[in-house]
C-alpha cells in the first residue's frame, strides 16, 4: 500500500481503549433508517435498513486481521424487486471481487468493478456509510495526532449499488475525538470515543448509547 504522512507507533500518544464486544448500533439522522453491528471476533457483521427515495435493507459480514485490516467483505443489498451480492477477498497479489445481480434496480451502478487491476493490494476497505470500517481503518492505520494527514489508496463499496470504486483518501486525526476525512469523495468529519468508534456525523449519524 502506497501511503503518505506519518504512522502513529512511532510517534505514540495515549492508547486506543479496547475496540467493543457488545453489540452497537448507528441511527441516521439524513433519513430514517438503522445499522447493528455485532463486532466481537474476527468476523464481526452487521445489517442496516435505510428509508428515502430509494429504501433498501442490507447485510455484511467481514473478516479482520489482528491489526483491524479488512481482509474480506460479504454484502448483500436488497430494494424493492432487486438483490444483489458482493464478495470482496485480498490476497498478497490483489483482490478478487464477485458481484451478482437479479431484479431491476433502475439506474443503479452494477455492483462489483471492472477496474479490480487497479486496486491497491493494500487499499483500506470501506462499506460506505457503514462508520465501524472507518473505525477499524483509524486503528489499522495507527493514526495519531502527532501523525498528521496520512493519504492512502482506498476502495468503497457504495451502497446500495454495490459498486466497487477504487480511490485515494486522506485520514486526518485532528484530535484524539474528531477525525477529518479528505479525498476522491465529499470530505467529512466524524467524532470518535475512546476507542476510536465513530459517535457522530454532523447531519448524517449518530450511534445511539
Amino acid at each position: 500500500m502506497t501511503m503518505t504522512g506519518a504512522r502513529g507507533p512511532a510517534l505514540a500518544e495515549r492508547s486506543r481503549a479496547d475496540l467493543p464486544v457488545t453489540p452497537l448500533t448507528w441511527q441516521r439522522t439524513d433519513t430514517v433508517g438503522t445499522e447493528l453491528v455485532f463486532p466481537r471476533g474476527s468476523r464481526p457483521s452487521g445489517s442496516a435498513i435505510v428509508a428515502g427515495s430509494r429504501p433498501y435493507s442490507l447485510t455484511w459480514q467481514a473478516e479482520l486481521t489482528p491489526a483491524s485490516q479488512v481482509k474480506s467483505l460479504h454484502v448483500t443489498c436488497r430494494g424493492d424487486g432487486w438483490n444483489r451480492e458482493l464478495r470482496m477477498e485480498r490476497a498478497a497479489t490483489g483482490w478478487t471481487c464477485r458481484a451478482e445481480h437479479a431484479g431491476d434496480a433502475g439506474d443503479l451502478p452494477f455492483a462489483g468493478t471492472e477496474q479490480l487491476e487497479a486496486i491497491d493490494p493494500g487499499a483500506v476497505l470501506r462499506l460506505a456509510d457503514s462508520p465501524i470500517f472507518i473505525s477499524w481503518a483509524v486503528r489499522n492505520l495507527g493514526l495519531t495526532v502527532k501523525s498528521g494527514p496520512v493519504s492512502v489508496p482506498v476502495v468503497r463499496v457504495q451502497v446500495p449499488s454495490l459498486a466497487v470504486v477504487p480511490g485515494t483518501v486522506t485520514y486526518h486525526l485532528v484530535s484524539p475525538q474528531r477525525l477529518r476525512i479528505t479525498g476522491d469523495w465529499p470530505a467529512a468529519t466524524f467524532e470518535l470515543d475512546a476507542a476510536g468508534m465513530v459517535v457522530y456525523q454532523a447531519g448524517h449519524l449518530r450511534m445511539a448509547r
